[in-house]
């Protein structure tokens, strides 16, 4: 009995430390991220390593989910919104996709505003980081952590174009009101058509092309349903890694310093990964079979031309803090 009796005791104990050690290793703090692209998506691969290496850092006291497009009931235009309401703690905020929201924070969707990634890290962030933030926390009370940036906006066409005169006629979509307008402006039209739509679309020949960047086409696999790509560098997409800042205050002290210098310290390896994101993605389309063309001097010259009353109507209509914006990307990426 007495020994039946030490065993009961072990095992008590033994659950009871087993316990202390789940208590210990469970996450202080959880959080959710949502991004809209999609789970294989290089920028989302990107959002679930930094929130490893945060979960790393803090000793998993700090645990961030990332949640991918589908995953939660989300488009890229709610994310701003969904942050604001802390329905998810972190955002992947595109700035053109939340133009109604912030229009004044928009300017990198001004056609040839910007379209070095190195200089929009080394020169633009710096110059207007302190003005987005003011925006967002003033409209939001979000905190926009981390700038990131998408490689230059391309145009996938299904049928290979001889030059700008080619895009009259064509249906393309586009994901931001410039882009459509650019299709206006040059005799064609622009259709606004969701991320997991745009292959579909592209299948059926809802539309003879679409703007997107590099990487993203070769993640959804533009190879097998447009042939040549129109390269013309026509906008970076701003990006934001954008915080509730009621879930930020609220984080114990030494996780919020330890998960700002995160987002500090990854901030340059985005930039590296995405840089060398769009020469492979490049380079893969091109052995994929498509003809990727860069528009000529004079094709960039008369598009410039053609989509300068775009930048001039969008300036208009957002006063000095639009016209700041815009002229600090121009004079940080000339």
């Amino acid at each position: 009995m007495d020994r039946r009796f030490s065993r009961l005791l072990a095992a008590g104990a033994a659950a009871i430390l087993m316990a202390g050690v789940q208590a210990a290793s469970a996450a202080e703090v959880e959080w959710k991220y949502y991004t809209y692209f999609a789970p294989n998506d290089k920028p989302t691969q990107l959002h679930k390593a930094f929130a490893e290496d945060v979960a790393k850092a803090t000793n998993g006291r700090l645990k961030i989910t990332v949640f991918a497009s589908g995953e939660l009931p989300y488009k890229a235009s709610d994310v701003l919104r969904a942050v604001a309401t802390n329905q998810v703690e972190i955002g992947d905020v595109a700035l053109g996709f939340v133009a109604g929201d912030v229009p004044e924070l928009n300017a990198f969707s001004m056609p040839f505003a910007c379209t070095s990634m190195e200089k929009f890290y080394d020169n633009a962030v710096p110059a207007m980081s302190g003005t987005v933030e003011k925006v967002m926390q003033a409209k939001f009370k979000t905190n926009p952590v981390m700038h990131w940036v998408m490689p230059p906006q391309q145009l996938w066409l299904a049928k290979p174009v001889a030059n700008i005169d080619g895009l009259k006629n064509l249906k393309v979509r586009s994901w931001n009101r410039e882009q459509a307008e650019l299709m206006r402006l040059v005799g064609g039209s622009g259709v606004t058509i969701t991320p997991a739509e745009v292959i579909p679309a592209l299948q059926r020949g809802v539309v003879d092309g679409a703007f997107t960047a590099a990487v993203p086409a070769l993640d959804w696999k533009f190879y097998e349903v447009t042939k040549f790509g129109y390269m013309m560098n026509l906008t970076l997409a701003h990006q934001v890694a954008a915080v509730n800042q009621a879930a930020l205050d609220k984080l114990p002290t030494d996780l919020r310093a330890t998960f700002l210098a995160k987002a500090r310290e990854w901030a340059p390896k985005y930039r590296a990964e995405m840089i060398q994101a769009d020469k492979d993605a490049r380079k893969t389309l091109a052995e994929k079979g498509m003809t990727l063309r860069d528009a000529t001097p004079e094709e960039v010259a008369k598009l410039r031309e053609i989509t300068k009353p775009i930048a001039d109507e969008w300036v208009s209509k957002t006063g000095d803090v639009g016209k700041e914006m815009l002229a600090s990307a121009i004079k940080a990426c000339s």
